[in-house]
């Protein structure tokens, strides 16, 4: 028998999406839609803006806004002779499509109650 429980709280939204850097609206859409195998968080200076680990494999997503720095290209180089795939995107979109390209399969965007209600059946049926 399977037992689960779920707590439902209503809170306010501090911020609406598209208010939001364009790194930090990405960062949302993978935290929901990552696999299971797959984690991704954001980095700081000059390592690509974005990780995300699937599979034993580091990938990096950097938004292009501008000229990359010195700096920034000579760690991009060294990352990609250690074997890290890095791709560069101009917006949220082709981010996503980047990362699908990397290998990374994404679960379905979520936009309605039912959409969740499936989703939540999916990942609890017994294989």
């Amino acid at each position: 028998m399977t037992k689960f429980a779920l707590n439902v709280e209503r809170v306010k939204r501090s911020a609406e999406p598209e208010t939001l850097p364009i790194a930090d609206q990405l960062i949302a859409e993978l935290k929901e839609r990552l696999p299971v195998d797959a984690c991704c968080f954001a980095v700081a200076r000059d390592a690509p803006g974005i990780v995300i680990c699937h599979q034993g494999r580091a990938l990096g997503l950097q938004f292009r806004e501008g000229r990359l720095s010195a700096v920034q290209v000579d760690c991009f180089n060294r990352l990609r002779s250690a074997g890290m795939r890095i791709e560069m995107a101009r917006n949220l979109n082709e981010a996503l499509g980047l990362v699908a390209e990397m290998g990374v399969v994404l679960k379905p965007p979520v936009n309605s109650v039912f959409a969740a209600r499936d989703l939540f059946r999916e990942e609890t049926r017994r294989r």
